[in-house]
């Protein structure tokens, strides 16, 4: 139990960690988005560049220490960041803060693919991932505007002895060295319509959230309540789909088009329906995502004998898109139009359910 607890605990507070400062960010940069934007994506940009290496380490020395060092790595940033206020340094925090997460991130999700209850661990796992980002965005609202800035960051950065002390616990495997183990560009290339749905289904949520704001004008505390339902949504049907016989192909091919639909309907629905019919198609991109997800590590469990090279694979693919997608997107919407971004990111998710049959993705019976 000290094991499930010290990952889960782990990634809950890992990610509402992230999200904390997101409350404070006019503190280090007030009246300047763009320094905002640096200090928001360089978190995104430290997890992009691990999430790989870490992968690969995990798998040939073990999960254990990797999965200490994220953690650690995880309290020295948010030390940072109540300490220092230049926005540079904070900047600087963040990309720490990133790498741990990498580290942890990786590891942890190799570890509970090996595990024999792998499928309703990785439901826990997204689960507790999609309420930390929940709790660290709300939470540290709420927290900040009675006990002061940075209230937040110090309560989670402290609540990361927990998992650590618990992460000592861990019983650590590695990968045995073998001639016929696959090197990483063959489980990339093998993989690469399943790496590519990852790319593209996680990075248009965050296309979503960087564009609704501005999009429709609504009031902080209902964007806020938007974006809690779609991962309130994921959450469900995180812990849903271990219960449920799911095929990788269909189950994405389903929670593409869905998504797509979803993403061109979002763009009419504040005009026609209200934001009532917004938190309906938001909460269909939510659910589609966590079953998604699920599914995603279910296959990669029993075809993968390098789970670290692997996951680390499948979660630079959803780092990537969250970084790349909203660029694009800010840059159509600028130069062309909302209704451009809307639908070629709807389109996007069409391809996916398309290119997702080439994928050779399916458990056994």
């Amino acid at each position: 139990m000290k094991q499930r607890l010290s990952l889960v605990i782990g990634i809950f507070i890992i990610m509402a960690l992230s999200n904390a400062i997101v409350p404070v960010l006019p503190e280090y940069a007030d009246e300047m988005p763009a320094l905002q934007g640096i200090i928001f994506s360089a978190y995104f940009f430290g997890a992009f560049v691990m999430v790989i290496p870490a992968g690969v380490l995990g798998d040939r020395y073990g999960r254990r220490p990797f999965i200490i060092a994220g953690l650690l790595l995880t309290v020295l940033s948010g030390g940072i960041i109540l300490l220092v206020s230049n926005p540079y340094a904070v900047t600087v925090a963040r990309i720490v803060e990133g790498i741990g997460a990498g580290l942890f991130v990786s590891c942890a999700l190799s570890w509970v693919n090996i595990q024999p209850d792998h499928t309703r661990l990785s439901g826990l796992y997204f689960a507790a991932l999609n309420a930390g980002l929940i709790a660290g965005l709300m939470g540290t609202g709420i927290l900040n505007a009675h006990f002061g800035q940075n209230s937040g960051v110090m309560l989670f950065t402290g609540l990361v002895f927990i998992p650590l002390i618990f992460s000592f616990f861990l019983s650590d495997t590695k990968s045995e060295p073998t001639d016929n183990i696959p090197k990483i560009h063959t489980i990339g290339w093998r993989n690469r319509w399943l790496y590519f749905s990852s790319f593209i289904l996680i990075g248009i949520s965050g296309v979503l959230v960087s564009l609704y704001p501005e999009f429709t004008d609504e009031s902080p505390f209902i964007l806020g309540m938007l974006f809690a339902t779609m991962n309130a949504a994921t959450i469900c049907s995180s812990l849903i789909a271990p219960h449920l016989s799911l095929q990788p192909i269909q189950t994405i091919r389903m929670a593409s088009a869905l998504v797509g639909m979803a993403v061109i309907f979002s763009f009419v629905a504040p005009v026609y329906v209200g934001i009532g019919g917004v938190f309906f198609l938001f909460m269909v991109i939510g659910a589609s995502i966590g079953f998604v997800f699920v599914s995603q590590m279910n296959y990669l469990a029993t075809s993968e004998k390098l789970q670290g090279t692997a996951i680390g694979l499948l979660t630079a693919a959803s780092y990537g898109g969250m970084a790349v997608l909203p660029f694009i997107s800010g840059i159509l919407t600028e130069f062309i139009s909302y209704a451009a971004t809307f639908f070629v990111s709807g389109f996007f998710c069409l391809l996916v359910t398309v290119t997702i049959a080439r994928c050779r993705c399916a458990l056994p019976e």
